[in-house]
């Protein structure tokens, strides 16, 4: 009997351990499967939020673009008459007119200061002068013209001309 006992002891301890590395082999497989899972799960949010960063990114570029432009046509206010004077002539002898007076006159606003050019030259260059005016970076608005000439030589303009100065 003590041989029966020792051999049944023996395939105790036998399936005691076999059964312990079996259970071993479940858990760690079953913990393998959830990793897998949570490594499948961090995956996937790792592709959404470079996404996400991604059109961020490209949300900024627009922003910086924007942004670029505006300080591009950002506009400027003269500071006194001078500047403002001193801004219309250059815009009139860059295009080659001739300016015969420039009279400070009353504008349509309180707020804003008006001067009368009185020029003549070529029509092109006038016109040239008067699209100048307009990406000029002091803030020129022309708010009366009146174009004088015959069929060939020079014309003779009279433009009224205002803007706000920097302080008002």
């Amino acid at each position: 009997m003590k041989l029966n006992v020792k051999k049944a002891l023996i395939i105790f301890c036998f399936c005691l351990i076999i059964g312990g590395f079996l259970w071993f082999q479940h858990t760690l497989s079953a913990s393998i499967l959830r990793e897998r899972d949570v490594i499948e799960g961090l995956t996937k949010q790792e592709v959404s939020l470079k996404g996400a960063i991604a059109q961020k990114y490209a949300l900024l570029e627009v922003y910086r673009d924007a942004l670029s432009k505006m300080e591009e046509s950002r506009v400027e206010f003269p500071a006194d008459n001078v500047a403002f004077f001193a801004a219309i002539e250059k815009v009139i002898a860059g295009n080659k007119l001739k300016i015969n007076k420039v009279n400070p006159v009353k504008s349509t606003d309180p707020e804003r200061t008006a001067v009368l050019v009185s020029c003549e030259g070529d029509y092109l260059n006038l016109l040239s002068a008067i699209s100048d005016m307009r990406g000029n970076k002091p803030v020129v608005r022309l708010f009366s013209l009146s174009i004088k000439g015959q069929k060939k030589g020079p014309v003779s303009a009279d433009m009224s001309l205002e803007t706000i100065m920097k302080g008002e």
